[in-house]
């Protein structure tokens, strides 16, 4: 018996077709199911994101230029600022949020997706997919970009604020992390898992 879906914008009741990418409600227009992306899209974003982590941590995100002085700011040296200034629940919350959560998404989403490439079932597949599911709401690299862009636009009238190689790359590192959240599948997930040896 062929599988159902139903719209949840008018409860139209169709046929699932497997080998579309994606499934229209003929009555509204409303996307029923659209198919995730591959396991190897999934494993080139990872890499991708691992790539991009460390230099975009460590690289200038705005320099501030006042009369003579010049400040550069890191991801790492705003953690920094706010815990010398006697903010260390805000410099714990903004290490959470931005370095230790989006990296420990890579790495396991690196660990799950490669073993899943290679056909091999991994080890922690329960754990790892958990880990993947809860933390996905940790990341908020795109809060911290916000926050960014409002620093620059209230201190770029009393100083010269120039943009740094590593706000282009924490803007990818968001994108990414953002792509690699949007990839976890269940369905494609487990039917790989089940696939692999």
């Amino acid at each position: 018996m062929p599988a159902l879906l139903c719209c949840s914008d008018c409860g139209l009741m169709m046929q699932d077709l497997p080998s579309a990418k994606e499934i229209h409600c003929l009555r509204c227009g409303h996307c029923v199911r659209k198919e995730a992306c591959s396991i190897e899209h999934a494993l080139g974003l990872s890499i991708a994101a691992l790539i991009l982590f460390v230099p975009a941590m460590t690289l200038p995100i705005l320099t501030f230029e006042l009369g003579d002085t010049k400040q550069a700011s890191t991801m790492l040296s705003a953690l920094y600022y706010f815990f010398d200034d006697g903010y260390p629940e805000l410099s714990a919350i903004l290490f959470l949020t931005t370095v230790l959560a989006p990296f420990v998404q890579i790495v396991v989403s690196l660990f799950f997706y490669l073993s899943l490439s290679r056909k091999i079932k991994p080890k922690y597949m329960k754990l790892c997919y958990r880990i993947l599911y809860h933390i996905r709401d940790w990341v908020m690299l795109d809060i911290y970009l916000i926050a960014i862009l409002v620093a620059f636009i209230k201190l770029s009238a009393t100083s010269e604020v120039i943009y740094g190689a590593g706000l282009l790359l924490f803007v990818f590192l968001m994108l990414f992390s953002f792509l690699l959240s949007r990839c976890l599948s269940p369905k494609k997930i487990w039917r790989a898992y089940h696939d692999a040896q």
